[in-house]
């Protein structure tokens, strides 16, 4: 259940109507029902009222749970990590990331975005992921200015830790990985998730390839 209801406050959070996300219509809703049921427009009165003030406030808390998240469940497994071994740098590897995207100076978080991983020959690994348009709800829609290529890169220094684990966004649990970086003196988490075990022993192989036994 706790992945369904990050899923859907993701969905809410990122599409918009009218230039405004779906989770603050939905907050206007619940006002505007508890002044409904208030004056007695609505049945329930002022238990009505109380009802939709609760789900109100509960809104913000349910957002913020599902956003520190990132939105996902990830349950980690204890697995022994494979052989390290590096991608040749043609080697695109297709999965879904989570993180903290950039593009021409742009910054925005993303989740379970589509996207292929590939590491250079310099060894510095890369994420590019698509932003599609998208509608939920009939109403609902990705905000245009956010639709194209964005990107995750880190270099072998900088990664503290590699995970692996399931990660659930809504009903379905993949597998998948945390890789935890090192960004301006912070540690913050990126997760990979993929169709199979193969593809995530692959980039699980080539992220430790360049680590410290400690790192991996």
């Amino acid at each position: 259940m706790g992945a369904i209801l990050c899923r859907w406050a993701y969905l809410l959070a990122r599409h918009e109507w009218g230039g405004a996300p779906l989770f603050r219509w939905l907050r206007l809703a619940l006002l505007g029902g508890a002044a409904l049921a208030a004056l007695g427009v609505l049945p329930g009165r002022w238990s009505g009222a109380l009802a939709a003030l609760g789900a109100f406030l509960l809104s913000f808390t349910w957002e913020w749970w599902a956003r520190r998240r990132q939105y996902v469940v990830f349950t980690t497994q204890e697995k022994e990590p494979p052989t390290p071994a590096p991608l040749a740098p043609r080697d695109k590897v297709p999965l879904r990331a989570t993180g903290l995207f950039a593009v021409q100076g742009k910054v925005q978080a993303f989740t379970e975005l589509p996207a292929f991983f590939r590491t250079f020959a310099t060894r510095e690994h890369a994420i590019m992921a698509f932003a599609r348009p998208s509608r939920w709800l009939l109403v609902g829609a990705w905000p245009q200015e956010e639709v194209g290529m964005w990107y995750i890169f880190f270099r072998p220094e900088v990664i503290r830790g590699v995970q692996p684990g399931l990660l659930r966004f809504g009903r379905r649990a993949y597998p998948a990985l945390r890789v935890t970086v090192e960004d301006e003196g912070k540690a913050r988490a990126v997760y990979l998730s993929f169709d199979g075990p193969e593809e995530r022993q692959q980039v699980w192989a080539d992220i430790i390839h360049d680590a410290s036994p400690g790192e991996a």
